[in-house]
């Protein structure tokens, strides 16, 4: 077995471990970055379609205040171009098409002030909670008692049964469960982390650009700057501290570090053997933080035939087997691609079907909006991201009931000489690839703090 050393290992390469292996470098720190995949990107990933697309099949967005991924883009010299937003986006319901422009849907003034109203006291109660430790908000207890789905269940907050279905679809796609299986408290960290959930469901401010060759492309470029620091293919087994170092070791390499920064998804640090054994809180809270389900569906086709029907590609079908679909046609405006989702429960039962009868249902489902055309694609991608063994589902981990006031504190605190990081630990962007570069500053600055 090869052995090295280094100031820090870092355990992951995803946005978060990158940055923090990028700023420690730059600190004159030796890192070592360990990354259990045969890529970088961690759940960003650049995929080839069968017609030769390169798409982007996890991250892909940039938006407002995500000053730090477009700064890193600039430097990596990758060109953002903005995100296709002319014609009309589709609310579809009961069968009937809403079709609308900017963010608001023409669903009726009852749905609207419905939701309205939601986002309105969802929002106020997400202000209210410390950034940096929402298990000490004063009602942290009673909120994390409560899941996502019981609050949008009750006709105090959504009095309209049209309001609830569009709120539900909305928030199973953030965090890609049923939102029965979210915190309250949890649901509101991620808000806080945006200046509210407008920010997260309006694509106007989270999706106004893409990178030119991808996101994935820069955290390709972001590696590549650090040479043969990044080792892949070496998924860690066991991190071992002693009294001075800490010993991090996969199947073929051992790596004696000072420090010890983990990036990993939160379920995922349950496949590392930690000696000594991590607090209880540290490892209840990890455990508990699992991703939901979702398949992502890229269809290509000759142009993007939608934009010459006033659309903008930009659908929510609630109660379809494929609630959501953007358009992510490449800047020269071809081959026309559609990037499609299923999410949570949905996901998971389309999972079960046969491929051929999973492909006939998806594009069915796009030809309800789009009509005929959507039905015969040049190229038709799937990415299942529960069948990542590394990413475990996507495309964050979210707290269940209970876990935040019950194991909080242990969410960004070291253990010995092990840092975290990860978007799901960030307290601004929480959930996005921002959140993540987030993340790994902030693990890069505790450590050059302690060395």
């Amino acid at each position: 077995m090869e052995q090295t050393t280094a100031d820090v290992c870092v355990v992951g390469a995803g946005f978060a471990g990158l940055a923090a292996a990028r700023n420690l470098a730059h600190a004159g720190r030796e890192v070592i970055v360990l990354e259990a995949r045969d890529r970088v990107g961690g759940r960003v990933w650049n995929r080839e379609m069968p017609d030769g697309t390169v798409v982007s099949a996890g991250g892909t967005w940039l938006g407002d205040g995500q000053a730090r991924m477009f700064r890193l883009a600039r430097e990596y010299g990758l060109r953002a171009y903005p995100q296709y937003d002319d014609g009309d986006h589709v609310l579809r319901l009961d069968g009937a098409e809403h079709r609308y422009r900017g963010t608001i849907p023409k669903a009726g003034p009852a749905t609207l002030a419905s939701l309205g109203l939601a986002f309105t006291r969802l929002n106020a109660m997400a202000r209210r909670l410390p950034a940096d430790a929402p298990w000490l908000a004063r009602n942290a207890r009673t909120l994390d008692a409560r899941t996502l789905g019981q609050w949008l269940a009750d006709p105090l907050n959504v009095p309209s049964g049209t309001a609830h279905t569009v709120l539900k679809a909305t928030m199973s796609l953030l965090f890609c469960t049923d939102p029965a299986e979210v915190s309250l408290l949890g649901a509101l960290v991620l808000a806080r982390g945006g200046g509210g959930f407008d920010y997260y469901t309006d694509s106007g401010r989270t999706e106004t650009h893409l990178l030119d060759g991808g996101t994935p492309e820069l955290a390709r470029r972001m590696a590549e700057g650090l040479g043969d620091a990044v080792r892949l293919a070496n998924p860690v087994r066991r991190i071992v501290q002693n009294g001075n170092d800490a010993e991090v070791s996969t199947d073929a390499l051992t790596v004696r570090a000072r420090r010890v920064i983990v990036a990993v998804p939160p379920v995922l640090t349950g496949r590392i053997l930690f000696e000594p054994a991590l607090p209880s809180a540290a490892g209840h809270l990890r455990q508990r933080m699992a991703p939901g389900s979702i398949i992502r569906v890229h269809t290509a086709y000759p142009e993007p035939f939608w934009r010459g029907q006033r659309l903008s590609g930009q659908t929510l079908a609630p109660l379809s087997a494929v609630p959501g679909t953007i358009d992510q046609t490449p800047p020269g405006g071809r081959p026309g691609v559609l990037s499609s989702y299923a999410f949570g429960p949905g996901a998971v039962r389309l999972g079960r079907l046969d491929p051929k009868e999973r492909r006939d249902v998806w594009l069915q489902a796009l030809a309800e909006r789009f009509g005929p055309e959507a039905l015969h694609p040049l190229g038709y991608l799937e990415t299942d991201w529960s069948a990542e063994a590394w990413s475990g589902g996507g495309m964050i981990g979210h707290f269940p009931p209970g876990a935040l006031t019950a194991y909080g504190r242990a969410l960004r605190e070291p253990v010995g000489r092990i840092h975290w990081a990860g978007t799901e630990t960030a307290t601004q962007m929480h959930g996005l690839m921002e959140g993540a570069v987030r993340s790994g500053e902030r693990a890069a600055r505790e450590v050059l703090a302690l060395n």
